[in-house]
């Protein structure tokens, strides 16, 4: 049987722009960073900010939370053995 074919999906602009205004204060710190897998397996990965600085903010959050992620899964590792 062959898989059904879909149109490969996208985040609509609309939700990406009311995100975005959801997102900091009026004044400033706007923005976001999604990363989501589509049905590929693809990371897709967007970004709108409304300066370097909120942008750099962010990647740093990401980095941390990620090397804490990353920390927590190798002492559970340690734990079962």
């Amino acid at each position: 049987m062959d898989k059904p074919k879909f149109k490969q999906f996208e985040l609509p602009d609309k939700i990406l722009r009311q995100l975005y205004e959801l997102t900091g204060s009026a004044e400033c710190y706007k923005g976001f960073i999604i990363a989501y897998c589509n049905e590929d397996g693809t990371p897709i990965i967007y970004t709108n900010c409304e300066s370097q600085i909120t942008e750099s903010g962010l990647i740093k959050s990401i980095e941390n939370y990620t090397q804490e992620y990353s920390q927590n899964i190798f002492e559970a590792e340690e734990e079962l053995d």
